[in-house]
């Protein structure tokens, strides 16, 4: 019994070292863009599903961390509109996504 401890003691040392999964399919591409409008930037979130699969996904940014739930289908690009009308053209997206 007390093997059996050790043993798993050591095998989940051993994954608490492995990086973390990446929140993105790598069939799907992430593109920023900021795109000056009368009185500022509208910070847009472009998101390209190359999967077989459709994707669901959540966006949100450090500017504006409200999540948006996008649905994308395969072969397809949508564009989300994070933030309208921003001062400043610098924004950093965080997105996750999950294949059905």
């Amino acid at each position: 019994m007390l093997r059996a401890l050790l043993l798993s003691a050591v095998f989940l040392a051993a994954d608490a070292g492995a990086p973390p999964p990446s929140p993105i399919p790598a069939c799907v591409r992430v593109e920023t863009q900021s795109r000056w409008v009368p009185y500022g930037y509208n910070h847009i979130v472009i998101l390209e599903n190359g999967c077989s699969k459709p994707a669901a996904c959540t966006v949100s940014t450090d500017v504006n961390p409200d999540k948006q739930k996008v649905e994308v289908a395969s072969g397809t690009s949508v564009e989300v509109n994070t933030f309208m009308a921003s001062a400043s053209a610098t924004f950093t997206a965080a997105v996750a996504c999950n294949l059905h």
